[in-house]
C-alpha cells in the first residue's frame, strides 16, 4: 500500500513544513505510461497539489523506470549501447539518457560508501590505462586506484592527453595540441584515496616518476612502493595483480574499452559516466 508523504510536495504550501492532520484527500487514480498500472492519486486540501506514489522519488517522470536495472547490468557486461537498446526494448537516445542518470546515482552511492568504515584501507594500488575518443588520434588516460584486498575501485578519472608516437604529427595537424589533464585526474583519484586511508597507508605503483610527486602532494605521509611495469619470468608473482586484473575486467566489461572495437567513446564525459557506473557495479552498490 502506498503511504502519502508526511508533508505536501509543494514548497509554497502551508502543509509543506508543518502539515495538519488529514491534510490530503484521495482523488481517484491515474495509469502510468510504461506499464498502464493504476496508481492512487491524492490532493492537498490547502494548495490543491496532486501527487501519487511516484512523486518525489528518484524515478519521478521517467517513462520506463523498470528498464534502469537491466540497462545498468548490460552496460557493465560488455554490451554496446546500441545492443542494450535492442535488448531493453528502448531507443538509443533513452539508453544515453539512462547512462547519464545512472552514473549520477552511482557517483552519489560511491561518495556515500567512501565515508563508511568498511572502506577504510591501508594498501591501494594505482596506475593509468589508455584509450581514445572517436579515433586513436585523440587519446585518453584513465587514472585508477584499487583496494587490493577486496578488488574495490576507490577512484577512477578520465583525462585528455596528447597523442604520442608516429601519429602525433597527424593528430596536431588535424585537431591541434590538446591540454594534458593527467595530473589533475591523478590528484583527484588520490583525494578519494585520502578519504579511505588509514594512518599507515601504502600506495603501490609502477616506476613512472610522476606518481611519486602526485602521492607527496595529496598523501605526504603515505609509503610508496614501486614495482616494474612488466611482470617477471613466466609463473612469477605479479605484485600489481589486483590492479591489472581490474584493468582487464574494464577492457572486457566495457565495450568501449576493448582493444579492438568499433564502439569507441564519442566523448570523454560519456566514458567517465560509464566508468562511474562500473564502479558501483564492481563494488556491489545498490543504486539503480
Amino acid at each position: 500500500m502506498f503511504t502519502p508523504p508526511l508533508t505536501c510536495p509543494n514548497p509554497a504550501c502551508k502543509h509543506h513544513g508543518a502539515p495538519a492532520p488529514d491534510w490530503y484527500a484521495k482523488k481517484g487514480y491515474y495509469r502510468t505510461k510504461f506499464d498502464r498500472q493504476p496508481v492512487p492519486r491524492y490532493r492537498c486540501k490547502a494548495c490543491g497539489r496532486y501527487f501519487g506514489s511516484h512523486t518525489g522519488t528518484a524515478t519521478y517522470r521517467q517513462h520506463k523506470p523498470k528498464a534502469n536495472a537491466l540497462i545498468a547490468k548490460l552496460l557493465c557486461s560488455g554490451v554496446t549501447m546500441r545492443r542494450t537498446a535492442d535488448l531493453a526494448g528502448v531507443s538509443r537516445r533513452t539508453v544515453a539518457k539512462k547512462l547519464e542518470w545512472l552514473a549520477a546515482r552511482a557517483r552519489a552511492a560511491h561518495a556515500e560508501h567512501l565515508k563508511g568504515a568498511e572502506f577504510q584501507t591501508s594498501y591501494v594500488q594505482f596506475d593509468e590505462m589508455e584509450t581514445y575518443e572517436r579515433n586513436k588520434l585523440l587519446p585518453l588516460s584513465i587514472a585508477l586506484a584499487v583496494r587490493a584486498k577486496t578488488g574495490q575501485i576507490v577512484g577512477v578519472k578520465v583525462a585528455e592527453m596528447n597523442c604520442h608516437g608516429k601519429p602525433a604529427h597527424t593528430s596536431v595537424q588535424r585537431y591541434g595540441r590538446r591540454q594534458d589533464t593527467r595530473r589533475a585526474a591523478a590528484l583527484a583519484v588520490f583525494r578519494e584515496v585520502a578519504i579511505v586511508a588509514k594512518p599507515k597507508l601504502t600506495v603501490a605503483t609502477d616506476k613512472k616518476a610522476a606518481y611519486k610527486k602526485y602521492i607527496q602532494t595529496i598523501l605526504p605521509e603515505a609509503a610508496h612502493q614501486v614495482y616494474p611495469s612488466r611482470k617477471g619470468p613466466t609463473g612469477s608473482r605479479d605484485p600489481l595483480f589486483k590492479l591489472n586484473h581490474i584493468c582487464a575486467k574494464l577492457r572486457a566489461d566495457l565495450s568501449r574499452l576493448a582493444r579492438k572495437t568499433w564502439s569507441a567513446s564519442k566523448k570523454a564525459a560519456c566514458l567517465q559516466d560509464h566508468l562511474d557506473l562500473y564502479v558501483a557495479f564492481n563494488n556491489n552498490y545498490a543504486f539503480a
